[in-house]
């Protein structure tokens, strides 16, 4: 799904009276696992002020950012599944509308088993159904005439934390007494949208996923529950990417071919987000080929690129970096994966705002971090001066040093 398709969504959940969510179901889950609490209501007979706290849960569900906190996943039939998970399991919940208690109980006994969470959580599930608006040649949304009915279920698991301790006014009583402490709805950490709506169209091979941390996952529910081929986290990403090309320069990686690789890839990015139309942009292998041919890359050098991108981006070794990376104490990060996931699946493409800067370029040292606009890469060069390495930035007059200006008489600060 792209931003637009999201966003379109998204927007059924801004008012009360625009929303057509039809049911609403959830499942209170504490901190050894057992379901405190298990409902199922049609979501317009709530109190309008819970309905809004609901539609706000669900909205920052569908939000983020496509490729970092909001994924396209297709489903998989690799991992040997059993019948009653994946997507078939969420399949029957579409159809039934939530009006099935057993294949909810089903879900949400899937979900305890293999979704990773220190304390206690909730559980959320909604069935909505939209008309989906047909649209003019020139992009006009014709609210009269509906192309399809797109029925589908959003799911919504959010943290449960208790309430800070502290006294306040009891008005049945006119007295200042402890406040009772409660588990209050935090907004998700994890969630899914199933169908997609992939070309403003149901698309039932797939989900979107949204998680609130872009280096984790949940492969575990990833794999057992919802059946799909996991996404390289943006983390990942940006920091295969950087080994990659690091791997392929070796000791070609002087400041000005690592400059020009960078000034490539951003006008690469720059040119594919213009013929995208709200598109989710990726890299593929030939455009990051591409990019390293133009940046002056010696032959030599490119005889083993295609290589090298396989292997920095293979699945298995994939799998194997991050087993290591998940092999910490409980005490350090509570209820990580066990070293088993599923499949990686990269296609040889990746999300290119995670792996270049749409804004700045930096250069650090150890004592030093220097960001420059990535359109005005000009404005820095490396020489030789005195027999030392000197990076050389051209200075404006909105020059300033902790926020003082700085005037020079002579307009130029000499080295």
């Amino acid at each position: 799904m792209n931003r637009k398709e999201i966003n379109e969504i998204k927007a059924l959940y801004d008012t009360v009276q625009d929303c057509s969510i039809l049911k609403l179901a959830g499942c209170y889950v504490n901190g050894d696992k057992e379901k405190v609490k298990i409902f199922r209501e049609s979501f317009l007979n709530l109190p309008e002020e819970e309905m809004y706290k609901y539609l706000e849960i669900f909205r920052k569900t569908l939000s983020g950012t496509p490729g970092k906190n909001l994924h396209d996943m297709g489903f998989t039939d690799q991992y040997g599944q059993e019948p009653e998970t994946g997507k078939s399991l969420l399949e029957e919940i579409r159809r039934s509308e939530l009006n099935d208690d057993g294949i909810l109980e089903r879900f949400y006994d899937c979900v305890i088993g293999n979704y990773k969470f220190a304390g206690n959580y909730l559980i959320l599930m909604i069935f909505q159904t939209y008309d989906v608006p047909g649209v003019t040649t020139d992009g006009i949304e014709m609210d009269d005439a509906s192309d399809e009915v797109f029925s589908y279920i959003l799911c919504s698991i959010c943290p449960m934390k208790l309430t800070k301790p502290g006294l306040g006014f009891d008005d049945d009583l006119g007295e200042i007494h402890t406040l009772r402490q409660i588990f209050a709805v935090e907004l998700p950490e994890t969630g899914f949208l199933y169908p997609a709506f992939n070309g403003r169209s149901t698309d039932d091979g797939a989900i979107l996923y949204s998680s609130k941390q872009t280096d984790h996952l949940q492969d575990l529910f990833l794999k057992n529950v919802l059946g799909v081929s996991a996404t390289l986290p943006a983390r990942q990403q940006k920091e295969g990417f950087t080994e990659f090309v690091a791997d392929v320069l070796g000791e070609d990686s002087g400041f000005e071919t690592v400059l020009s690789v960078q000034e490539n890839l951003s006008e690469a990015v720059r040119s594919k987000k213009s013929e995208a139309d709200g598109e989710t942009v990726f890299l593929d292998k030939d455009t990051v080929r591409s990019v390293f041919e133009n940046s002056g890359v010696s032959e030599e050098k490119m005889q083993s690129f295609s290589r090298k991108f396989d292997e920095q981006f293979d699945p298995v070794k994939l799998q194997k970096k991050q087993k290591e990376e998940t092999a910490v104490s409980d005490d350090e990060v509570p209820f990580r994966e066990e070293p088993s996931a599923p499949v990686i699946k990269v296609e040889e493409k990746l999300f290119a705002d995670n792996v270049v800067p749409a804004r700045n370029f930096e250069v650090k040292t150890k004592d030093m971090v220097l960001r420059i606009n990535s359109k005005h890469t000009d404005l820095i060069d490396m020489r030789v001066i005195d027999g030392r390495k000197c990076l050389v930035i051209e200075l404006t007059d909105d020059l300033t040093v902790n926020g003082i200006p700085v005037r020079e008489a002579s307009g130029v600060v000499e080295c």
